[in-house]
């Protein structure tokens, strides 16, 4: 791997570390995402799940009080230090420290985003080397052409942009991250070179229900949950 990707998963790292405080702990029980994911994985009890750039917890502890048992990694120790409670571990994505197939489940919420596009396919190997046969890879990120909820005639891309350049990011305008979001199909192909059967869901949220726009057309929705599973497992 290059030094450019290393640099840039140590930017991320650090900005995390940074601006750790502006992160949730904890999320709601009704949360859509977490509905989502709940929906994929099936009954929790017993399944073996790592939660890949786990943040502070908040969705490995809400799998973990159904049954689950979830580990969590991250690269940000100060993230990571608020996730009581947790078997956590400090790593990066592309090298994880656990055996093949040591996992019925592997999830990232919002993780890829802030990957470099050079790393993308090496985290989906990792991902597919630790999950077991049968088992899923979760993905739950942003989707780059859609649209804004409070204002749907705007696209979300260009809205973003506009905030990257005012200094609202997370990261420094002109620095060398930025937050990068998926279109839909190209990101299912980038998993269909690691899994067999690869399938995507465009989550419609709270505020975008209200809208006959997202209702109708699902495109249009900003977070997209794509999952693959691994060949092989008593069903196959």
């Amino acid at each position: 791997m290059t030094w450019a990707v290393r640099a840039h998963e140590a930017e991320v790292a650090a900005r995390f570390d940074l601006l750790h405080d502006r992160f949730k702990s904890s999320v709601a029980g009704d949360d859509y995402r977490l509905r989502a994911l709940r929906g994929r994985l099936g009954a929790l009890d017993g399944l073996r799940i790592l939660d890949l750039g786990c943040g502070k917890g908040r969705f490995a502890a809400a799998l973990a009080a159904e049954g689950a048992e979830v580990i969590g990694l991250d690269r940000s120790a100060a993230m990571l230090a608020v996730a009581a409670g947790l078997d956590r571990v400090l790593a990066s994505a592309r090298r994880l420290p656990f055996a093949s197939g040591a996992f019925d489940a592997v999830i990232a919420v919002e993780v890829f985003e802030h990957l470099p596009t050079e790393a993308i396919g090496a985290v989906l190997r990792e991902a597919r080397r630790a999950i077991k046969p049968g088992g899923l890879l979760l993905v739950v990120d942003k989707n780059a052409g859609s649209w804004n909820d409070a204002r749907p005639w705007l696209p979300n891309l260009l809205l973003k942009w506009i905030d990257e350049k005012r200094g609202r990011w997370m990261y420094p305008s002109g620095g060398p991250v930025r937050e990068r979001w998926f279109r839909p199909d190209g990101f299912a192909r980038a998993m269909r070179r690691e899994f067999a059967q690869v399938d995507r869901e465009h989550l419609l949220s709270p505020s975008e229900s209200r809208r006959r726009l997202f209702r109708l057309i699902p495109r249009a929705r900003r977070m997209v949950l794509w999952s693959g599973r691994v060949p092989g497992g008593p069903n196959a």
